[in-house]
């Protein structure tokens, strides 16, 4: 146990390795969890770094495993956390002073905030996260109900703070007070004054973080960075994936490079893109991959009732699709009476291409969508599904009672593709 500076135990586990260090320490690496997680579950990551001859600290956030506390979300408190914890570290005499971190998700989130507020960091890996928190999950105002609710329930025990705005944040109300919750724990705006080296690491499919969240970070550094997407991520995805050797070998080397310096290359290509379910496939390029925008025409005329959804389906595609970018979804809606909420899904067969929704008008809505990566063979009939929730045996965006009716005219499809397949 460490205590915090307002009395706060918070539990750690050192992983040393084996034999005398060196004059001056090992270099060391912090490991954080996520969300509802603890020190434990991320023995594996924390294990393979002091294999590779790191010193080790990994710890249970605030409110989490056997710290004491109340979680306050990736804020301030939590900042201030690791930044104690990094200077007691980096003061122990098998310690050096160089110190990186890793994080996954709720610690990926810990680690952007403790890099905008100037935490003395040689070098980070953050996994699976957000940059914006709002963005991700309050896209045009309207919550990913779903999985806000999940990680509510997840930690609401333990946080007063979530407890309170629970209800509101999943029923997208008083969208004011969630914006000022989020706000001091993204980086998103301050991401430009980090030097640090970061590497990000980003699932292909991840219903809670997409690809933006790391894309718009990754082009806003001005350090040393590189950014990997892969086959793992939150729901529909898991962590580890298929490419988890991958993801541990890039981790080590990405140290390597930057706590040790050592010049192995990894640092090449800028950005890697797994292909699609495969744990050796994949493209690097030197930048991000440029898009193009696919449109499809979904005329007609229907009308979205309660919890019912109305679809579309486009012809068959002419050629193999991979989504990567910022589409959208061009409803018009002539008439509208008491409907809250306009939720938009693209699906191939039963999996989720897209999603996006809003709180609805007449006239026009554009609908934005969610960046993933996803191959979609030629001879696909995409279906677009409207209505005021995710279609049944989706979860990201959790139906309500049903009420009122939207008429649904005219759909346009714009589906962001990179300019090549890389998959299939």
């Amino acid at each position: 146990m460490q205590t915090m500076d307002d009395g706060v135990p918070i539990a750690f586990t050192r992983y040393t390795p084996d034999g005398a260090a060196p004059a001056g320490g090992r270099p060391g690496v912090l490991v954080l969890h996520g969300l509802a997680g603890n020190r434990g579950s991320v023995d594996a990551i924390a294990a393979t770094f002091a294999n590779a001859g790191y010193s080790v600290l990994a710890y249970d956030a605030r409110g989490h495993g056997t710290s004491g506390g109340e979680i306050t979300l990736a804020g301030p408190r939590e900042v201030a956390d690791l930044r104690a914890l990094r200077n007691a570290f980096a003061a122990r005499p098998e310690v050096s002073d160089t110190i990186g971190a890793w994080g996954i998700s709720y610690g990926g989130g810990q680690i952007w905030n403790a890099l905008a507020a100037g935490v003395p960091l040689a070098a980070a890996e953050v996994v699976e996260t957000w940059t914006s928190l709002y963005d991700a999950l309050w896209s045009q105002d309207l919550a990913r109900s779903g999985i806000v609710a999940g990680f509510a329930a997840s930690i609401a025990a333990r946080s007063p703070l979530v407890a309170g705005i629970r209800d509101d944040a999943v029923q997208s109300r008083n969208l004011a007070a969630v914006r000022a919750l989020s706000r001091p724990r993204s980086a998103a705006g301050r991401i430009g004054s980090i030097t640090t080296p970061v590497y990000l690491f980003q699932g292909r499919v991840d219903f809670a973080f997409d690809i933006t969240q790391a894309a718009q970070g990754f082009a806003s550094l001005r350090g040393p960075k590189k950014l990997y997407v892969g086959n793992f991520g939150h729901t529909p995805s898991t962590f580890p994936g298929a490419d988890v050797q991958y993801v541990q070998a890039q981790a080590v080397a990405w140290f390597d490079r930057h706590l040790r310096r050592t010049a192995n290359g990894v640092d090449a290509a800028k950005v890697v893109i797994a292909k699609q379910g495969s744990a050796t496939g994949r493209v690097s390029l030197g930048a991000l991959p440029t898009s193009t925008l696919r449109s499809y025409a979904l005329p007609g005329r229907s009308v979205a009732r309660g919890t019912a959804v109305v679809s579309r389906r486009t012809a068959p595609l002419q050629q193999a699709v991979e989504t990567w970018g910022l589409g959208t979804v061009h409803v018009e809606v002539p008439r509208l009476a008491g409907y809250p909420r306009l939720v938009v899904t693209v699906l191939a067969g039963n999996r989720v291409v897209s999603h996006g929704g809003l709180k609805p008008r007449r006239g026009r809505n554009v609908v934005k969508l969610a960046n993933y990566c996803i191959y979609i063979p030629k001879g696909t009939r995409l279906r677009v599904t409207l209505g005021a929730s995710s279609p049944s045996g989706q979860v990201a965006y959790l139906g309500f009672a049903g009420s009122g009716s939207a008429t649904i005219g005219k759909v346009t499809l714009r589906l962001s593709a990179l300019a090549k397949p890389i998959s299939g």
